[in-house]
């Protein structure tokens, strides 16, 4: 009666439970539902989400474009509010936490009506740690303000490898002090913001060749070798981070047979050894480089428990092979939740480990969340004139210029124009000025990252009646077909622009180009600072 009596208290006090007691009054298939963090189809609340948060009793909610459309501050915040209406109802109301990856440059999952920052590589490439802090604080003001209370960021991989297929100009760099200064900025910023913010992914991607999307990537270091590099960004940064994402790795010198996310070796480095004391959250348990191994995602979820991940996302989609678009239905969720309650009930999995999980959970929630927070003018938060300042300084700082000496030299502004891109970069271009380049400006966009072999012949033509060729690069050192057609571009024998939107290493493949902007993001302020760098005062004598 006593403990009836302390919940409603505590449930009078405010609208959601977060009374120390809260662990002991709920059943065990209530706390392996705190250990769940989910996507669900849909931008509004819906029976979905219904039947996950007041049936399956989740802790969290990932949100994705494809699955929750994100087209606007609004929606988003009315998708925030409806989930946690949700969460209130529940018989112990415990406030779910709202993810998403928010890294900036190539991942952002907020988009439309948002400020558009560019990437970790370009704020390394500016060199300022106060531009890093600032840029989290602003992405941190506009997630709280549409009801995300979690960013899963910022990366602090060490790109040590340029031709890494999953970081790349998602790190902040190649040198492992670098990452950990910049780090430290960008987690103050998201604190300052009242946002969880994540570190991610130990013990590091930065140096694989395999994408743990397509497979089980390997880092055949020694220990040392990883202390000096992988992992000093998460040494440096765990006493004040709150919450670190695994990796779906195997390195050896950790554990010769379980990836990170599985590895309960790994894990207890991370926690005893570097000292973490915070949430560990395993990435995509739907990941090839995961699911390879155990075969079933419920097996995934199991295993990932037992080595010491506290919260289990069951979000994204696997990106190629067979199975290329298989998601989680929300069947799929309540069928994993199942085998992990049978699992603990068979003592496979100990209560005391999801009692560890959930109360770190708990306190997470009890730190961060603010119930019935008050809504804030989303246009006084949201994609304002401040924080497109510091996206577009960041920009401006992170371009690269190259020039081919043997260059002619004439204004672009007296010339015909042709610019070439992959589509999707269309939107993107769209919202710059540089249209507004030549004195007559021709776009080309073609699907994919590489044209077919009509698209060719298209582009072809239009470059015949250009005077010069303005040539967007998306990660060409990846795509042999888009590296060809570059290169047939700078076979017509007309002036070539480089405009190198994703990795660097793009540069070094067209060396012959006769001016090349490595922007080191694919975002607006990256594009336009091309186009103000053009407009400069001096600019012009260097075009053609």
């Amino acid at each position: 009666m006593v403990k009836i009596l302390k919940t409603l208290a505590i449930f009078c006090l405010c609208s959601f439970c977060f009374g120390s007691e809260i662990l002991q009054n709920l059943s065990l298939e209530e706390k392996v539902g705190q250990l769940l963090m989910v996507q669900f189809h849909g931008e509004a609340s819906n029976e979905e989400a219904r039947a996950l948060i007041q049936d399956t009793k989740v802790g969290g909610i990932i949100y994705y474009n494809w699955s929750n459309t994100l087209d606007s501050p609004e929606q988003v915040r009315a998708l925030s509010k409806g989930l946690q209406e949700l969460a209130k109802a529940n018989l112990n109301p415990i406030p779910l936490l709202i993810a998403t990856d928010q890294e900036g440059g190539v991942v952002a999952r907020l988009s439309k009506g948002f400020t558009q920052f560019p990437g970790n590589r370009a704020i390394g490439q500016s060199g300022d740690s106060r531009l890093a802090e600032a840029a989290a604080f602003a992405m941190g003001q506009e997630l709280l303000a549409v009801g995300v209370n979690m960013n899963l960021a910022p990366v602090v991989d060490v790109n040590s490898n340029s031709r890494n297929p999953v970081i790349g100009i998602r790190s902040f760099g190649e040198h492992p002090e670098l990452v950990a200064d910049l780090g430290q900025s960008a987690l103050k910023g998201y604190k300052d913001a009242q946002v969880i913010a994540t570190l991610k992914h130990f013990p590091g991607y930065g140096d694989v060749e395999v994408d743990p999307h397509e497979d089980l990537p390997i880092i055949r270091k020694t220990k040392e070798e990883l202390e000096q590099m992988e992992l000093l960004p998460f040494t440096r940064l765990s006493p004040s981070a709150e919450v670190i994402m695994t990796a779906h790795i195997l390195v050896p010198a950790l554990d010769t047979e379980n990836c990170s996310t599985l590895s309960e070796k790994t894990l207890t480095y991370l926690k005893e050894i570097i000292g973490f004391q915070g949430v560990i959250i395993a990435d995509s348990l739907v990941m090839a480089g995961v699911v390879k191994k155990c075969r079933t995602v419920d097996e995934a979820a199991i295993l990932a428990l037992k080595a010491g991940c506290d919260i289990l996302i069951l979000g994204g989609k696997l990106l190629v092979g067979e199975y290329s678009g298989f998601e989680l239905t929300v069947a799929d969720v309540q069928r994993i939740h199942g085998a992990i309650v049978d699992a603990v009930k068979s003592g496979r999995v100990s209560e005391t480990r999801v009692n560890q999980a959930v109360q770190k959970i708990l306190d997470l929630k009890r730190r961060y969340i603010v119930p019935d927070r008050r809504d804030v003018q989303l246009s006084q938060t949201v994609n304002t004139m401040g924080h497109r300042a510091i996206a577009q300084k960041i920009a401006s700082l992170a371009l690269k210029i190259t020039r081919n000496e043997h260059s002619p030299v004439e204004p672009f502004h007296e010339k015909k124009i042709a610019i070439f891109a992959p589509r999707l970069l269309s939107d993107t271009i769209d919202q710059t000025s540089l249209f507004k380049i030549g004195k007559k400006t021709n776009f080309y966009f073609f699907n994919g990252l590489a044209p077919s072999n009509t698209e060719v012949d298209i582009a072809k033509q239009n470059a015949k009646d250009a005077d010069v060729l303005f040539v967007c690069s998306c990660n060409a050192w990846r795509n042999p077909l888009q590296a060809t057609f570059i290169q047939s571009l700078m076979d017509t024998g007309k002036p070539v622009v480089l405009l190198v939107t994703r990795d660097p290493l793009d540069a070094s493949l067209f060396p012959a180009a006769h001016l090349i902007f490595s922007t080191f993001s694919p975002s607006v302020p990256s594009i336009q600072a091309i186009c103000d760098a053009l407009i400069k005062e001096g600019m012009k004598s260097y075009a053609f």
